[in-house]
């Protein structure tokens, strides 16, 4: 597990067009571990890889590797046990090796590729992350697991508990689109995946859209706060954006945080005040953090249940017109409650009632470093009726709860 939410992108630069200072602008957008630029063992230079992942090192980041050579479509090429292999000798010790990307959105032609090649890195390289995506439940089940005739927990459970992979990552884009069905796509891909997550062990990976294509719009600062939160407060354990750069030839792409020139827009300013922020507030707080439920405050998406009067034993009511309110605890079984404004283009208000065992509540900002305290008991008996929590669109409010 990192020590911090995982924040990175999907970067479809090839690494013959690298320049040491693209490292430095994902750094600056707030990337924790910036997926690095598509390498090829046989073309490339690898002198000038391992100085990129020098400077990745000085600047405090890991990187996920792509390597053409290790991707899983490869797997059942006779030497592709021995390509992992050299891979691993040459880059997987280097203090920035954070891991390998190695394919995505798999159909039943690659499945057993899958399985096979994932075997074969975790063989290799026993503690490494090995990240491959998924589409959204739709795209996944259409496309592999009506064919194979697997559910998508099967197959997610022959890829974590049969082949040694320790995360699952999804995309899904619908969010981006006007209009509750879309909000309730992007709902029900999150609880679905991160309740697979949890039965199986492996750390789930949301890639969400910063990049407008198709029906898609083009994303504000809220947008970004709204998929990061949400994704976080329902427990996803990374945030992967597509993408980070437009292209001169890409179809209808646009919007993206850097353009087809190479120039920095007003996207790449709002997704770095957004990731930030949180990792300032919350990025390492997160990692330390288990999510144990979620439930919709005034509206619910997904099939996210309501929350009701008696369904905690921290928090006796939740009024709202449209938040979602989350339950999470650390490692010593302490209590996290986190709500977050579920509308996208609104402020809106969270109040909280506590339930007798809640003796003391507080803010949690700075990563734990700051703690605000909202409500202590003092002798008082009987359910306690916060303050209004207000919320831009798409803001969270971590509260930290100690019980008697």
């Amino acid at each position: 597990m990192s020590d911090n939410i995982v924040l990175t992108f999907w970067n479809y630069n090839s690494f013959s067009d690298f320049k040491p200072e693209m490292l430095e602008d994902w750094v600056n957008c707030g990337m924790t571990d910036p997926v690095a630029p598509m390498f090829s063992l046989s073309k490339d230079d690898h002198k000038k890889y391992i100085e990129m992942l020098d400077r990745a090192s000085e600047l405090g980041v890991k990187m996920i590797m792509q390597i053409s050579e290790m991707f899983l479509d490869h797997a059942l090429d006779g030497n592709y046990s021995a390509t992992v292999a050299s891979v691993v000798k040459e880059f997987g010790s280097h203090p920035a090796a954070g891991g390998y990307y190695v394919g995505e959105e798999p159909d039943d032609r690659l499945s057993e590729n899958y399985k096979k090649g994932i075997k074969i890195i975790r063989d290799a390289d026993p503690d490494a992350r090995i990240y491959i995506n998924m589409g959204s439940t739709e795209r996944t089940e259409r496309s592999l697991l009506s064919k194979t005739g697997e559910t998508l927990e099967e197959w997610c459970t022959d890829i974590v508990k049969g082949s040694g992979g320790d995360i699952i990552g999804y995309g899904s884009y619908n969010q981006l689109i006007y209009g509750d069905p879309c909000l309730d796509d992007h709902f029900y891909n999150l609880r679905i995946f991160t309740e697979i997550g949890k039965k199986t062990g492996a750390d789930v990976w949301s890639t969400m859209l910063s990049s407008a294509h198709y029906n898609f719009r083009v994303p504000t600062e809220d947008d970004f706060r709204w998929q990061l939160n949400t994704c976080v407060a329902c427990g996803a354990r990374a945030v992967v954006w597509f993408r980070l750069y437009d292209k001169l030839i890409a179809a209808d792409y646009h919007g993206s945080p850097i353009d087809e020139f190479g120039e920095k827009t007003t996207r790449y300013y709002d997704l770095a005040r957004v990731q930030k922020k949180f990792n300032y507030h919350y990025g390492k707080l997160f990692s330390h953090l288990d999510h144990v439920s979620t439930a919709g405050v005034g509206t619910s998406f997904g099939g996210y249940f309501y929350f009701l009067p008696g369904a905690s034993d921290l928090i006796d009511r939740a009024v709202s017109r449209s938040a979602m309110i989350s339950f999470f605890k650390d490692e010593n079984g302490g209590d996290y409650v986190v709500v977050v404004n579920t509308l996208q283009r609104e402020s809106t208000s969270v109040t909280l009632s506590y339930t007798d065992r809640v003796e003391k509540v507080s803010f949690v900002y700075k990563n734990g470093e700051q703690l605000n305290v909202d409500f202590e008991r003092n002798g008082r008996t009987g359910s306690y009726l916060s303050r209004e929590i207000w919320l831009a669109p798409g803001q969270m409010e971590v509260l930290k709860i100690e019980t008697n």
